[in-house]
């Protein structure tokens, strides 16, 4: 049930009985204040400018015209130009006993697409820190929404297992003659060696010149360096999946096609792009030169897709990548979420790939661009200053304060059921913290806030969950076969209902937007709305038997949209706490 959606269809509707016949939104917002009602028309006043009429009289000609539906207890002008709407409480209750009976809510499914999905993909040879938190879950969220309106999902751990990293590794070990035998036992020891050559890589021509030289060995498969890629590789992905499983995350091996998968591809596409003479030799180098983006010093930018010494770059890993999902994958729809700072190279990128034509025109390429995760200095944190936060120890610290406020508040319980709590507190805390935020802005990282149990937090959510659990136990029927309809008297009755209906377009903007932390605060929201109507409503003890059958009914309702908004999350619901 999407209310936005058919407020906006009935004043569409209403544009052509009144002489308005070119196409404009009204732009439907909700509201909440009862001075403008349960949701607003924004947009009248722009339309009766471009109209020349007065806002306040083409306001009510539309008022009067749309007055008298069912839909509606009130509609009413404020000025300077706006149509209010207050939604009528028996239209609600009589859309929430139709819901109840279907499955999922009777969300509709979209129009099935496939749907590429890129994200978290970590770097290889570094364990993964508090950097890769925001594209791991943010893409995890949204690839469950995504299967949840019924799209095919295919998600992609881009994980980056090639390229100059690897040249400086090699480097080093081949210089400081390593033992290679035991290489992979400490994922640690392997990092500590990269931060200390990248720092030489970046200070030494010598030893820059010899990680140039053994990146291109592993270009041309060189049997040594390929063997210790193979290790290290292996040993890295292991260790990853350890923190996607306790963070909930969805990602698998079968998931993974990292840089290395598109290797092959590589030859043709250079050759391709010269034959198209899209790209062209420039002393010695392959380029594309882009008119469309300009360097420092206001000349069109040029995009290396291969070095002098026959090396390839992340670019046309990029471009392959594209030219796969589009010819093989037949992807509707591509979704990146990489931070802020890849967005001038995504779309150098992406236009290449358009000129040469791996892109149909009905294929949307999407950036789900997010702002980093800085230090307490302002700054991102880099892996090569050796001062980042491993995500294994963000999350032993959070499961380590939640058994602590766990065991306090549940001292009935015994060791195991505290642990399980405490892990689905602790990890449910760590992605609502990140979740719960605009994707687009920088944050600045705090123990503080990142592990808090209090207000617009994951625990809050999950208690409000078992507080709805331990009135189920206390009956022993079918809630569906309850046959008393429900019937909305209280004004915190109709408030949560009408958050309970206002599920669907929420999930319909988080969708088109990419943006989960519309979700995290409508289920806040609709936590807040039900912890009212708890207090100040008697549900099984209320004496009249239709209003108890009609409160455990919203209790019902709550609880399964908090199930499932959740879940979209990733985080568990808790059936005691």
């Amino acid at each position: 049930m999407n209310i936005k959606k058919i407020l906006y269809k009935t004043i569409i509707q209403s544009f052509e009985k009144i002489g308005i016949n070119k196409k404009y939104d009204p732009i439907i917002s909700r509201t909440n204040t009862e001075y403008r009602g349960q949701y607003q028309a924004n947009g009248i006043i722009k339309i009766s400018k471009i109209e020349k009429k007065d806002p306040k009289k083409l306001s009510n000609k539309i008022i009067n015209l749309i007055k008298s539906k069912k839909i509606f207890k009130k509609v009413f002008y404020t000025k300077p130009g706006f149509i209010n709407f207050i939604i009528n409480p028996e239209w609600i209750s009589e859309k929430l006993n139709i819901i109840l009976k279907k499955n999922n809510l009777n969300i509709k499914k979209k129009k099935k697409e496939t749907i590429v999905i890129d994200y978290s993909s970590p770097n290889i040879a570094k364990e993964m820190h508090i950097g890769h938190l925001r594209s791991t879950v943010l893409g995890d969220s949204f690839a469950k929404l995504a299967s949840f309106l019924g799209h095919k999902v295919i998600k992609v751990n881009h994980i980056g297992d090639w390229g100059t990293n690897f040249g400086i590794i090699l480097a080093f070990y081949k210089e400081k003659k390593i033992n290679l035998s035991n290489l992979t036992k400490n994922l640690k020891n392997i990092e500590k060696h990269y931060i200390i050559a990248k720092k030489k890589f970046d200070n030494d021509k010598k030893f820059a010149n010899l990680s140039q030289k053994y990146n291109l060995k592993l270009n041309k498969n060189n049997i040594n360096c390929k063997k210790i890629w193979k290790k290290i590789v292996s040993y890295s992905i292991k260790k990853n999946n350890v923190i996607y499983k306790k963070l909930n995350i969805s990602l698998k091996n079968k998931h993974i096609k990292g840089e290395s998968a598109y290797h092959h591809m590589l030859p043709e596409i250079i050759e391709d792009l010269l034959k198209k003479k899209i790209a062209k030799k420039i002393d010695g180098s392959v380029v594309v030169i882009l008119k469309k983006f300009k360097n420092r010093i206001g000349k069109p930018m040029g995009i290396i897709i291969q070095k002098k010494d026959s090396s390839f770059l992340y670019s046309t890993i990029d471009i392959a990548c594209l030219k796969y999902r589009c010819s093989i994958l037949n992807a509707n729809r591509i979704i990146y979420y990489t931070d802020s700072r890849q967005s001038q190279y995504l779309q150098q990128i992406i236009l290449i790939a358009k000129m040469a034509g791996y892109i149909p025109n009905n294929t949307i390429i999407e950036h789900h661009t997010f702002g980093m995760v800085l230090s307490k200095n302002n700054k991102p944190f880099k892996t090569r200053d050796g001062n980042n936060i491993k995500l294994i120890h963000l999350i032993k610290e959070a499961e380590k304060r939640a058994y602590s406020i766990t065991k306090t508040k549940n001292s009935n319980l015994n060791p195991k059921e505290i642990i399980s709590i405490s892990k689905k507190i602790g990890i449910g805390s760590i992605k609502y913290s990140d979740l719960s935020k605009n994707r687009i802005t920088n944050y600045i990282f705090d123990w503080k806030t990142m592990l808090t149990f209090e207000g617009n937090t994951a625990p809050y959510m999950q208690y409000t969950f078992t507080r709805i659990t331990s009135i189920f136990n206390k009956i022993s029927y079918d809630i569906k076969k309850i046959k008393h309809p429900i019937i909305l008297l209280e004004k915190y009755e109709t408030e949560l209902s009408l958050k309970i209906l206002q599920f669907e377009e929420i999930i319909d903007e988080s969708f088109k937007k990419g943006y989960m932390h519309l979700l995290c605060l409508y289920l806040y929201n609709l936590s807040v709305h039900f912890s009212i109507f708890y207090e100040q409503c008697p549900i099984l003890k209320h004496s009249n038997e239709k209003i108890k059958y009609s409160r455990i009914k919203l209790c019902f309702l709550t609880s399964t949209i908090l199930k499932i908004g959740l879940k979209i999350l990733g985080i568990p619901t808790i059936n005691f706490m």
